[in-house]
C-alpha cells in the first residue's frame, strides 16, 4: 500500500487551476493548513478529505493515492458478474460501489458496473438503477480506448444506452440515439420494434422488414457454417434437422406460386441436405432431397426474381433486392456444389445428370 496524499492534493489543485487560497476557502480551512497538506507536514481530517475528493471529482481512495493490488480488479469483476447472474443485487451493489470507488477511471470497472445496474433496473423495474446504468455507459464511451475486448465496442454500448432509455419509456430519445448511429443498419430491429409500439407504424414496418431480410441471410449463413463443423463434432444428423427447420422458414417467406431470391437459396440448401444424407448412409433420402433441389432450381430459373416483391411484409420504394454467390443461375449453382463434393458424395452427380437429360 502506498500513500501519495500531499502530491495528489497539489496535483489536483493545479489541474483545477486553483490557488492555495481558493482551495482553503472552498474547503473551509486556513491557507496554512493547505500548505501543510501539500508539504506533507500534516494530513486533512476525514471530513476535509471527503470535501476535497468531491471538489476534485474523484474518490477518497484515489485522492490519497491508495494503490490496490493488481489482481483486485479481476476478482471484483468476477464477483460482480456472479451477483448479476444470480440476481443477488444487494451484494452486487456493494461490489459495484467498491469498483467505482477504487477504479473510477477503468473502462472495465465502469462498463461492467453499468451492465450490472442495467440488469438490476430491468429485473426490478428500478428507474434509478437504469439511469445510473445510462450515466455509466456514457462514461465508458470516454474510456473506450482502454478496452481490449473485441466483443465490446461503441455499437454495443450505444445500443445498451438506447435500450435503457426505451425501457424508461423514453422511446423518442432511444430511437433518436439508434438512428444517429445506425451504421450498416445494425440497429434496424430495435428501431422497428420500438416504433411498432408507437403511432409510427409505416416507418416501423420498413425497419422491421430490412431486419427480417438480414435475419434470413444470417440464418442461412449460420446453417452453412454448421455444415462445415458437423463432421468434426459428429453432428451431421443435427445439422440436417436444422436445415429442415430453415427450409420450412424460408418456404413460408415467399408468396404462394411465386419465386424470390430466397427460392434460389432453398435449391442449394436442399442439395446440401442430400449431401448430408449420403454421409449418414441415407441414400434414398438423399435422392429425395436432390430431386427437390432440381425442381426448385428449375422453378427459380424459369422466372428469376432477385427483388423482395414476392416476400411477405415487403415494403419500400423501390423494394430491396439481393445478390448472392450461389451461381449465375440456381441450376448452375447446385451443379457446381455437386461437382465440388463429388468425392464424398459420388452418388449425387449421376442422379442430377440423369434428370437433366430427362429435361432435354
Amino acid at each position: 500500500m502506498e500513500w501519495k496524499l500531499a502530491e495528489q492534493i497539489r496535483a489536483y489543485r493545479q489541474e483545477k487551476g486553483m490557488t492555495q487560497e481558493r482551495l482553503a476557502e472552498a474547503v473551509g480551512v486556513t491557507v496554512g493548513a493547505v500548505s501543510k497538506w501539500e508539504s506533507g507536514a500534516s494530513v486533512p481530517e476525514l471530513s476535509a478529505l471527503v470535501e476535497l475528493a468531491s471538489l476534485f471529482g474523484t474518490s477518497v481512495d484515489t485522492l490519497i493515492g491508495y494503490e490496490v493490488p493488481d489482481n483486485a480488479l479481476p476478482a471484483l469483476l468476477r464477483r460482480l458478474r456472479a451477483c448479476r447472474d444470480a440476481h443477488q443485487f444487494d451484494e452486487g451493489n456493494e461490489v459495484a460501489r467498491r469498483l467505482l470507488r477504487c477504479y473510477p477511471n477503468s473502462f472495465e470497472a465502469v462498463y461492467h458496473t453499468a451492465g450490472f445496474y442495467y440488469c438490476q433496473g430491468l429485473t426490478q423495474a428500478e428507474n434509478q438503477e437504469m439511469r445510473r446504468a445510462i450515466a455509466l455507459y456514457e462514461r465508458s464511451l470516454a474510456l473506450l480506448s482502454q478496452n481490449t475486448d473485441p466483443e465490446i465496442g461503441e455499437i454495443s454500448i450505444r445500443e445498451s444506452i438506447a435500450s435503457a432509455r426505451i425501457s424508461l419509456g423514453e422511446e423518442e430519445e432511444g430511437v433518436r440515439e439508434l438512428k444517429q448511429h445506425n451504421d450498416n443498419e445494425i440497429y434496424d430491429s430495435l428501431i422497428g420494434i420500438t416504433l411498432a409500439y408507437t403511432d409510427q407504424k409505416d416507418e416501423a414496418r420498413r425497419y422491421l422488414f430490412r431486419s427480417y431480410l438480414r435475419l434470413t441471410a444470417d440464418l442461412v449463413r449460420i446453417s452453412f457454417g454448421f455444415v462445415n463443423t458437423a463432421e468434426a463434432w459428429d453432428e451431421q444428423k443435427q445439422v440436417l434437422e436444422l436445415f429442415d427447420r430453415v427450409l420450412y422458414f424460408l418456404d413460408g417467406m415467399t408468396e404462394p406460386g411465386r419465386v424470390s431470391f430466397v427460392t434460389k437459396a432453398e435449391a442449394l440448401i436442399l442439395a446440401v441436405c442430400a449431401h448430408l444424407c449420403v454421409g449418414l448412409g441415407q441414400n434414398v433420402e438423399a435422392e429425395t432431397y436432390l430431386r427437390r433441389a432440381w425442381e426448385t432450381a428449375r422453378r427459380f430459373d424459369a422466372a428469376p426474381d432477385y427483388s423482395a416483391t414476392a416476400i411477405h411484409f415487403c415494403c419500400g420504394d423501390p423494394p430491396p433486392a439481393a445478390f448472392d454467390d450461389i451461381g449465375e443461375t440456381a441450376m448452375r449453382g447446385v451443379e457446381r456444389f455437386i461437382k465440388e463434393t463429388e468425392e464424398t458424395a459420388p452418388v449425387l452427380w449421376p442422379l442430377w445428370e440423369g434428370w437433366s437429360h430427362e429435361k432435354a
